[in-house]
């Protein structure tokens, strides 16, 4: 956001979005003031660069270039320590606007200063813009940050560049004008009237926010923020290698300029050089607008300029004129404008608040100033080698955006990392989702303690809902069937015979007493999952089978698949084939995902993603589970995404999807996305968006991105209180079935 040419976009449409975290600023005063100040920000960064070129081409030999950007990095350095400090302190909504009237006040010093001093003026000026222009608009986009979740930023974000863009065409063309009409002393006043009018806006938006209060702040230092944090290390990185490629081209551009155009002829090149970037960034974004995002996706929204680059700086080689550097030139500004700084600016939002102040700041201004001090360096050492230096500095430039395009890569990987660790790591809170894994460790701990505690819940009102409402109206007993009778004397020699006497007697307490007192064999199995059918000694069923899980995997999975077998006993099936640790369980719950009754898909999918957590040494067909996932959508599409056989139809399909991208996340995205937080809505939004593919995300998408879920009870009153009254003998606590009444028919509605 902070290389020359590269005005990063942000929303002013809050009205439109249900997931912002602040919905304050969707009142339309709050909006108009934004998107003036934006406008008003820019306006003076365009317009202060235009003099600032111009100024020091005029005063300045092009070879001196290099040293001023060594400078400009220096008192950057100086710049991000005390700012950082600032911010943390006090936060971007207390701390920006003061320090945009207080450099309202540094330009008209200048002003007033450019006649006696021209040159010191222009070195003042050039730091001014570089420098002091680049914290201020870090902080404005701080304030503006902190009030998105990475979802809605996503699709908000683009649309704040068309007020990007029209302040940098006001601000190029408002200095060309003003120049021609009056002295170049006049856009320097200009430009402190512009960031005057920024910093009251400013403060207009600003009002009644205290900035840090509420916000968690970092008592770590900057080095430590980038040691601990992988994907602000990559975006350093990535805007370090940026702005070195940017202050190769532009030595590269001004150094042509000299040579063919005259001093007069300077600041009227630049002003329309700069609004042809702005007018064409205007248009694309008017055009294209989210649609890069969503047509690419942020990886290959951001790849776009350094393939770009290294494209131009090829044809540049081969063809070299005044045309084609200002082309590349112009491309790299442009590009970086409407590709780049959507995407980039993106990659902040799952950072943690905590780090995202601290962070920011030393990517926008740290990184970027560091990139020059390196851009300039290498200039230096090109001058000194014999030879060509122009075309020295295009292989250089080649080289740096190779380096680009392998970053990105990394921070594409990184920033879907990041999502998954928001999400695995963080409660359904706001406040704790910002916090995340890289505060204190009494946080994560607690952190942990209740999302383990919201995971227990949801599971414990699964488990009641599987005891209550699947239950059966009225369970006859299974009818024994005829055995042969043993002879008198071989009973008493083969206790396994009497205990499957004792199994099909019909008599509870007999079975019982052969489920929880006696050592279940394999050659049992066969009379007891019979008993899968009886409510009442459910329990007590599953509990003897499940120790032989594994050593009859095989033979569960048969009567999984048998549809002769009754429907209760093959949706109960999967319950124990989940705790199997082979590959017979697999292939088994994978077949079973294929059959005709829902809920028996529904319990193979459930059992699935139990192997997928605790053994996960076993593969799981991944191309199985996402033709059912097809299939599914294709069903559930048909009627209309409503409850069915009593299958919630989003839960199904996120657990289909933590098979494929890990259970745990995909409990979390679901519980964020039937709950009231935006911010933790609107990360499991976007992390959906990015490991989904379009033809699935194409029908889902109407469905969980609007609002909440529809989850209400297919079941009538009636089936609801004879499932309950039925299991009663089950449920001991009288208030317990009153409180399974209530909950199911607050479902039902």
């Amino acid at each position: 956001m902070i290389p020359d040419g590269f005005n990063v976009p942000c929303n002013l449409q809050t009205d439109r979005i249900d997931t912002m975290a602040n919905p304050a600023s969707s009142d339309r005063y709050t909006i108009f003031c934004t998107a003036a100040s934006a406008l008003m920000m820019i306006a003076h960064l365009q317009g202060g660069k235009t003099v600032r070129d111009a100024l020091f081409l005029t005063h300045f030999d092009v070879t001196d270039l290099p040293k001023m950007m060594i400078a400009t990095a220096v008192f950057a350095a100086l710049g991000i320590v005390v700012f950082s400090r600032l911010l943390a302190r006090f936060g971007p909504a207390r701390l920006t606007p003061p320090l945009y009237f207080m450099s309202g006040i540094l330009s008209v010093g200048q002003w007033m200063g450019i006649s006696a001093s021209p040159q010191m003026v222009t070195i003042i000026l050039y730091l001014h813009i570089s420098v002091l222009d680049s914290l201020l608009i870090s902080g404005f986009f701080s304030i503006i940050n902190e009030r998105y979740d990475p979802y809605s930023a996503k699709k908000e974000f683009s649309r704040m560049a068309i007020y990007t863009a029209l302040g940098g065409l006001l601000g190029a063309g408002a200095a060309s004008v003003v120049a021609k009409t009056f002295n170049i002393g006049a856009v320097v006043a200009m430009l402190a009237v512009m960031h005057m009018l920024t910093g009251g806006f400013l403060y207009l938006v600003t009002a009644g926010h205290t900035g840090s209060k509420g916000r968690s702040t970092s008592n770590k230092g900057l080095l430590t923020i980038i040691r601990k944090n992988t994907l602000i290390q990559n975006m350093a990185l990535l805007m370090l290698t940026l702005s070195a490629v940017i202050v190769l081209l532009d030595y590269l551009f001004k150094a042509t300029l000299q040579m063919t155009l005259s001093k007069a002829e300077l600041i009227s090149f630049f002003a329309y050089f700069y609004i042809a970037i702005d007018i064409t960034t205007l248009l694309l974004h008017t055009f294209l607008g989210s649609r890069a995002l969503r047509w690419f996706g942020l990886g290959g929204t951001i790849i776009v300029l350094p393939l770009s680059i290294f494209l131009g700086g090829l044809i540049t080689f081969a063809i070299r004129s005044l045309m084609s550097v200002t082309l590349l030139r112009g491309a790299a500004s442009l590009l970086t404008n409407t590709f780049f700084g959507p995407g980039f600016e993106l990659l902040f939002t799952p950072i943690p608040a905590a780090d995202k102040r601290a962070g920011k700041i030393l990517i926008d201004v740290g990184a970027h100033r560091s990139g020059s001090m390196l851009g300039s360096l290498l200039i230096m050492g090109l001058l000194m080698i014999p030879g060509p230096t122009n075309s020295y500095i295009l292989v250089t430039v080649l080289a740096l955006a190779g380096a680009m395009a392998l970053l990105t890569y990394l921070l594409n990987r990184g920033y879907i990392s990041q999502l998954a660790q928001n999400l695995s790591d963080g409660t359904l809170n706001s406040d704790q989702i910002e916090i995340r894994d890289t505060t204190t460790a009494r946080t994560v701990k607690s952190t942990r303690t209740k999302l383990e505690r919201h995971s227990m819940l949801q599971q414990a009102a699964f488990h009641h809902n599987e005891g209550v409402s699947s239950a059966v109206t009225t369970v006859a007993e299974p009818k024994p069937a005829p055995v042969t009778q043993p002879r008198p004397d071989s009973s008493a020699d083969d206790p396994e015979m009497e205990s499957i006497r004792d199994l099909r007697s019909g008599d509870e307490n007999r079975i019982r007493r052969i489920l929880v007192s006696k050592p279940v064999t394999p050659a049992l199995l066969p009379h007891i999952i019979p008993l899968l059918r009886n409510q009442r000694i459910l329990k007590d069923a599953l509990n003897a089978i499940r120790p032989l899980s594994a050593r009859t995997a095989g033979q569960m999975a048969d009567m999984l698949l048998d549809r002769h077998q009754h429907p209760l006993i093959r949706r109960r099936i999967p319950l124990l084939l989940g705790h199997a640790d082979n590959d017979l369980a697999v292939q088994g719950l994978l077949l079973g995902l294929e059959d005709r009754a829902l809920d028996v898909r529904f319990r193979c999918a459930e059992a699935l993603a139990r192997i997928k957590t605790n053994h996960t040494h076993l593969a799981i067909d991944a191309e199985a589970i996402w033709r059912t996932v097809y299939k599914e959508l294709t069903y559930f599409g048909s009627i209309g995404f409503k409850p069915t056989q009593g299958v919630d139809p989003l839960r199904y399909l996120f657990i289909l999807f933590g098979i494929l991208f890990g259970p745990r996340v995909m409990e979390v995205c679901y519980g964020a996305l039937r709950g009231d937080d935006p911010t933790a809505r609107g990360t499991a939004l976007e992390y959906l968006e990015n490991q989904l593919p379009q033809n699935v995300r194409t029908p889902l998408w109407p469905l969980i991105a609007s609002g909440k879920p529809e989850t209400g009870s297919e079941r009538s009153l009636q089936e609801i209180t004879r499932d309950l009254l039925d299991s009663g003998p089950a449920i001991k606590d009288r208030d317990q079935l009153l409180q399974s009444l209530v909950k199911d028919l607050k479902d039902m509605t």
